[in-house]
């Protein structure tokens, strides 16, 4: 069944009974790459659905309380977003800015009631927020207040989530990273308060937190781990990354990352940024293979039945224009194969 599509609505204040509020070259490398063969596995893709559009950014909103009606958002090219099922069904089309860097939570408690929140940066680098709300299917766009005016930015990652507040980072346009807190402070809108800032390697374009760190990516600048005190702690040299997500498999922390080039997903240890595997994922049962992934998503919530128990990953195909789903238990035993052999 197709969606309706719904007009977003431009919340002027916090009223009535929802009281709503809410790349870039890096400096050239000190050190050459040495030439290291890593083996190519093969894994098949679980499931697959079709987008209405191509998709620039992916986030899972999952429900802890039923998991099978867990969602995945997805910004669109040209402007908007799509809120889907795990099952594919389209449950919110809604037009709007073109949202880079997609950050969102499931369950932010907001004044006695709880939403998913999602927010973007849009094509003038300007902090969007939007609220999810389930029972009438719509999206409402969020006031955010802030103090100081907020620099262009070029992307986001959700940091953390805390009672009341989530933090998120924010890409500037030059090398740095501002880690800011939304919350309800009691005013109109949702307040953005700015906690730290972070000089990065390079432009960076995608992130995604590792614990207090941050994996930061450009389209040429390669792959790099930053502490909170600016120090580069691991670096990954000579690759095209347009995005980057934080995982644990079995207890290992990694990085993904998906090429349109080669049709790869590429797991790197997330603490050295060192190449641990590729993966080539084939036609499953009912869909097809990766050919040019794009935007990429984890998750390790349960969205129900056997294969999603615990966990997904979603990329957005170009090839087909399509959401392409994996098992996290499939990228799992995967990875873990060879090296268990």
């Amino acid at each position: 069944m197709t969606a309706r599509r719904t007009r977003l609505l431009l919340s002027a204040a916090l009223s009535g009974g929802l009281l709503l509020m809410a790349g870039c070259e890096a400096p050239a490398p000190e050190n050459e790459d040495n030439d290291v063969t890593v083996e190519t596995r093969n894994a098949m893709v679980t499931g697959a659905f079709e987008t209405a559009g191509r998709a620039e950014s992916l986030i899972f909103l999952p429900n802890d309380d039923a998991p099978w009606t867990g969602l995945l958002a997805s910004s669109l090219t040209g402007g908007g977003f799509d809120v889907y099922n795990i099952d594919g069904e389209t449950i919110i089309s809604a037009a709007g800015p073109e949202l880079r860097g997609l950050a969102g939570v499931s369950n932010f408690a907001l004044r006695g009631e709880t939403f998913p929140l999602l927010f973007g940066i849009d094509d003038m680098g300007a902090l969007r927020g939007f609220v999810i709300v389930r029972e009438t299917r719509e999206v409402i766009e969020l006031p955010l207040e802030s103090e100081a005016a907020l620099s262009t930015a070029a992307g986001v990652c959700l940091f953390s989530q805390g009672i009341g507040y989530v933090e998120l980072a924010v890409l500037g346009e030059d090398a740095e990273a501002r880690i800011v807190r939304v919350r309800d402070a009691g005013g109109a809108g949702l307040s953005v308060e700015e906690r730290a800032a972070r000089t990065l390697p390079f432009p960076a374009r995608s992130c995604a937190a590792a614990e207090d760190d941050l994996l930061v990516a450009g389209p040429t600048a390669g792959l790099a781990r930053v502490t909170p005190e600016s120090a580069q702690s691991a670096f990954a040299a000579g690759l095209s990354v347009a995005d980057v997500s934080y995982t644990e498999l079995l207890g290992r922390p990694v990085a993904l990352i998906a090429s349109a080039q080669t049709g790869l997903v590429s797991v790197y240890d997330a603490r050295s940024l060192e190449l641990i595997v590729d993966v080539q994922f084939e036609d499953g049962l009912s869909a097809p293979a990766f050919e040019r992934p794009t935007a990429l998503a984890v998750t390790e919530a349960n969205y129900g039945g056997m294969a999603f128990s615990s966990g997904i990953m979603a990329v957005y195909d170009a090839a087909d224009s399509s959401v392409k789903l994996v098992a996290r238990e499939v990228l799992s035993r995967t990875v873990v194969s060879g090296d268990e052999a």
